[in-house]
């Protein structure tokens, strides 16, 4: 049986519809795989990357592992803690603390094979000498770090300015760090700060006490000497602080051979040629922080004075006269009185004379005189005439 045109046309169009869907349904099936391949492409891109990341990230700490390996402590543990508690001592003691104490603590090991080692410090110094150290513990580059830092200062008055140091502090020993690390040395450069920049913030400051006082020196003082003679001169300075200590130093240019003694600011000096010289000195006491205060000296070298005058003695010739003049068997004598001393004296030519400053050789006994000879010159004394007279009237003669 033939169809119609209309049922043909109808027939067609149903063809067509279902060719249509079918494409549509195909097409919507190969779009869906091509969709889910690229979600798979896209995942696998991520993942990639997060793995390249990490292998990126591995690599940076890797070099950052490495550069951090020369300042790890020993892998071993008896090395990593003499070692180190040994640099702990030798940095103590350059800064001058007192009685440093250091003792190791614990040490825990990490999941990613680090090992941290602990450690504590207990000593006796100054402000300054805490400064210096924390100074000297930052400046080396070990893989370490302070913890706690307690500063106490002592209950005696007597040590005014010292402090009672309690530190803790940590290291890092790396997993591929040496079994015996060498020592790192001292890099300030790591600092942000140079270390008279630290005392100038920290050590000028006084946490614990007063404010303490410069000493007090008397005004500039003038000091006279005498050429070639030793001068011996000590500083008068004293501190209005209570149980502090003075030292004394020169500052800047002092003359040759000029010595301070530090502790009694005592000064010896000998000066060799006339004219004026200055030099400072600064007295220092021991307060937390240290004050100081400077005084200018001037010493002026002179020639030697004149020697004083010789005392006036007694002339004892001017109390002694010719008492009388005799002729014996044995030849003339001449009787001379000394009345300073009590005595008389018998002289024959050829006698000397001694009376006071006056010598002279009796060298002639006459009836009234008696003649003396004094370096050549010869002089005559009479009877009743004292001797000093005599010997004065000779001279002009």
């Amino acid at each position: 049986m033939s169809m119609t045109n209309r049922e043909k046309l109808l027939a067609g169009a149903v063809g067509v519809a279902c060719s249509l869907f079918g494409g549509q349904f195909l097409w919507s099936t190969v779009q869906s795989g091509f969709e889910s391949k690229e979600r798979e492409i896209a995942t696998l891109r991520t993942k990639l990357q997060g793995q390249e990341l990490e292998i990126t990230e591995g690599k940076v700490s890797t070099m950052r592992l490495m550069k951090a390996l020369p300042r790890s402590i020993s892998k071993k543990v008896e090395f990593a803690q003499t070692d180190y508690m040994a640099w702990l001592i030798e940095t103590a003691n350059s800064v001058g603390l007192q009685d440093p104490k250091p003792r190791p603590g614990a040490s825990n090991a990490e999941r990613d094979g680090f090992t941290t080692y602990k450690f504590s410090m207990d000593a006796e110094g100054t402000l300054r000498e805490a400064t210096q150290l924390l100074y000297a513990f930052e400046s080396k580059p070990f893989l370490h770090r302070v913890t706690r830092f307690v500063l106490q200062p002592r209950n005696d008055p007597k040590e005014a300015g010292k402090l009672q140091i309690s530190m803790d502090c940590e290291v890092l020993s790396l997993p591929m760090s040496k079994d015996r690390q060498p020592t790192p040395k001292a890099d300030p450069a790591i600092l942000a700060k140079s270390i008279d920049d630290y005392e100038a913030s920290i050590y000028s400051r006084n946490l614990f006490e007063p404010r303490n006082n410069p000493p007090q020196l008397r005004p500039n003082k003038s000091i006279d000497a005498v050429v070639n003679i030793p001068v011996d001169y000590s500083i008068e300075a004293k501190d209005p602080d209570p149980n502090q200590k003075l030292k004394y130093a020169l500052d800047g240019e002092s003359p040759a051979g000029l010595k301070l003694d530090e502790s009694t600011g005592k000064i010896t000096w000998t000066g060799r040629e006339i004219g004026k010289t200055s030099f400072n000195v600064i007295a220092m006491d021991s307060g937390l922080p240290s004050q100081s205060t400077k005084q200018t000296i001037t010493i002026e070298v002179k020639e030697p004075p004149p020697p004083p005058p010789s005392p006036t003695q007694f002339d004892v010739a001017s109390q002694a006269k010719l008492s009388g003049l005799l002729a014996g068997k044995s030849g003339s004598e001449a009787w001379v009185f000394s009345r300073t001393e009590g005595k008389t004296l018998k002289l024959r030519e050829g006698d000397e004379l001694k009376l006071g400053e006056i010598r002279g050789k009796v060298v002639k006994i006459g009836a009234s005189y008696m003649e003396v000879e004094t370096d050549g010159k010869r002089w005559t004394v009479g009877t009743e005439e004292t001797i000093a007279d005599a010997f004065k009237r000779g001279q002009v003669d």
